[in-house]
Order: structure tokens, then sequence, then C-alpha cells
């Protein structure tokens, strides 16, 4: 009933309990939960939290956690699609979750751009918890890996088999931790325009930086070129190849 929501319940309780020292909560921590599903995690994290908020999609699902838990004053349970939601802004924050595989780069790129968290554990695929760590060069340098880490030190944790969950996916999965950066590599106000720049250089992959760019900017090919010199990148290097630095510096020169 609840896979088509792409929810693999979490069965194994020490997994649970290696999520919960993974993101060392504190007694005075407030914890959002995306996704709780059966409650496993919740049940771990609620005891050592100050409070839970259990943001969780599914009616029936959550109509049973707030049954399950109507006694437990620390656990709050939501009834709504995290990526409508608004977490509380003045309170700090820390997320944890076994997030559904499909949409879970959507809400990781919600998250990074809140500002009242440290913390955040997340138990995803293998494959994007490859993508959110890969360095430059690497085939699973992206988008991703820069968003992530702009923001965050990152940090793959471990690896969990299928055989806890259930249904069984066919995947492994990886729990990943993001540390939220005190001073980000942007600021506020430069992101809008740098995850434009950066958008747009990896959506030709396979072109140079300059006509990817060229093609999705629709900009004069000869300034481009003056423009990426300016920021010290090589106009026929791919994407895949700029460090974060360097796309940093190209943003500031791109007007």
């Amino acid at each position: 009933m609840y896979t088509r929501l792409g929810q693999n319940f979490l069965v194994d309780k020490n997994i649970a309990k290696k999520i919960a020292k993974s993101a060392d909560i504190l007694s005075s921590d407030t914890v959002i939960e995306i996704g709780p599903g059966k409650g496993i995690l919740t049940e771990v994290l609620s005891q050592t939290s100050k409070k839970i908020i259990a943001v969780e999609i599914d009616r029936k699902l959550a109509e049973e956690l707030i049954e399950k838990y109507r006694n437990q004053t620390n656990i709050k349970i939501v009834n709504a699609d995290f990526l409508k939601y608004n977490p509380p802004k003045k309170l700090k924050l820390k997320f944890v979750a076994n997030l559904p595989y499909y949409i879970s780069s959507a809400i990781i790129e919600k998250i990074l751009h809140l500002n009242n968290w440290d913390t955040a554990v997340f138990m995803i695929q293998k494959e994007v918890a490859d993508r959110i760590i890969a360095p430059p060069g690497s085939c699973d340098y992206s988008v991703l890996s820069i968003a992530c880490q702009i923001f965050c030190s990152v940090e793959k944790t471990f690896n969990v088999p299928g055989t806890c969950f259930h249904p069984k996916p066919e995947v492994t999965s990886t729990v990943v931790k993001l540390k939220r950066l005190k001073n980000p590599l942007i600021k506020k106000n430069e992101e809008k325009k740098f995850f434009k720049i950066l958008k747009s250089a990896f959506l030709h992959r396979r072109k140079t930086i300059l006509n990817s760019l060229c093609l999705s900017l629709h900009k004069d090919k000869k300034n481009l070129e003056e423009k990426i010199l300016e920021s010290g990148i090589s106009p026929l290097c791919r994407a895949e190849t700029i460090s974060i630095e360097g796309f940093v510096k190209l943003a500031k020169v791109l007007t």
C-alpha cells in the first residue's frame, strides 16, 4: 500500500540507533524527521531529543503514528508533504530521515537553502550519496555535489543492506551526514545567480564550459570566453572538472 510513495520501511532497530547516534542528538535539540513511516526511528530519536516533529505525507500512516505516540508529549506528528511544509524558523533544527528514493534530491535541496539548522543525517540510495560526496573530476560530480558542499561538510557514514527494510529494496542504502558550514561558500544574496550558472554549466555535461554556458545563458561567445578566462578557468574544460572554488569565481565575474 505504501510503496506507491517510494517508502521502504526500516525494520532494523540497531540501524535506527546508529542513525540517531550519527546525528549527535542533544536533550535540547528539536529534530525534524521526514517520512517517519511506522515510527521505528521516531521512537529512538525521542529518547534523547527535546522534541520530534515527524512530517508524514501519508494520511493513514500519520493517523497511526498519532495514535501510537498519543502519550508522548515530545513527539508531534504532522500530516504534510515536506516539500510544501514550512519548518519552524525560530528554532535551531536538526533533520533526520530515511528519505524516499524518488524525492531525496528535492528534499535535500530544500533543506540546503534553510538557515536555522546545523546537522542533517539522511539514509538515501547509495548512488545519491556518491553524488553528494563526489569530488571534481569524478563521474558522480554534479550540481547536487556542489550544492551540498557549498553549504556543508559532507560525510558518508555507513551502508545499509536491503535486508534491513520492508519491503526489501533492490538497491543499497547509505547514511550521509551534512554539517552546515558557519560560513557557506556563497552569500544568501548570491544563491540565485550562482545556481543559475551552475545548472547551466551542467545542462550540457559533455560540452565545454564555454559552449554549455553559451547555449544555456544565450550570451555573446567572445565576451563569455573572456569572462571564463578572467575567473581562471579554461573555456575548453568541462563542468565536471571545475572545482567549487572555480564555480564561485565564475559566478562573480559573470553578470
